[in-house]
């Protein structure tokens, strides 16, 4: 009789169950090479193609319309160093100065990154490769002495438009 506690890994192409708690989100170019985060929600990308409409007489026939890329809204809990913290600071500030109010060059604030999505074994990972990321708003958390939560930092990021929409698979 077998251990019903056991774990056994699933080959093949049965694959494991996927977590929607096990990812993390990398950015390049922040941090000397690429920030890892502890994310506790993000975003996938998402497109959408906007309807033309076209009238020919009585009827009207639909079309696929110009495709809009959009990021999302990111979570991480706040366990970033004064160098992280610092370097997603300088990140926004690159975007927008906040003590000048000019608006930065997009060929410095906009980055690239990785939302990585682990199975449960932690083996396997699918990824979706992010270019153009900058941050649009942000927002350092709240302090509340009357609860017992862990503190987390929101920003929304905007993406360009992505090579593929697809995920690619690796194994490591």
């Amino acid at each position: 009789m077998s251990d019903i506690t056991s774990v056994h890994n699933l080959t093949g192409n049965l694959g494991d169950v996927r977590r929607t708690n096990n990812f993390i989100l990398s950015i390049d170019g922040l941090e000397g090479s690429s920030l890892d985060l502890v994310v506790q929600k993000a975003f996938l990308p998402r497109l959408q193609l906007n309807v033309l409409e076209l009238r020919h007489g009585n009827d009207a026939k639909k079309y696929a319309g110009v495709a809009s890329w959009e990021g999302g809204q990111v979570t991480i809990w706040d366990t970033l160093s004064q160098l992280e913290l610092d370097a997603v600071l300088a990140w926004y500030q690159s975007t927008y100065d906040w003590e000048t109010g000019v608006i930065g060059n997009s060929a410095e604030y906009k980055k690239a990154g990785t939302i990585r999505e682990y199975a449960a074994n932690s083996q396997f990972i699918r990824e979706w490769r992010l270019q153009g990321l900058w941050i649009s708003e942000l927002d350092l958390g709240e302090l509340d002495a009357s609860q017992g939560e862990m503190k987390q930092i929101s920003f929304t990021i905007q993406i360009d438009p992505q090579q593929s929409f697809a995920p690619s698979y690796e194994k490591y």
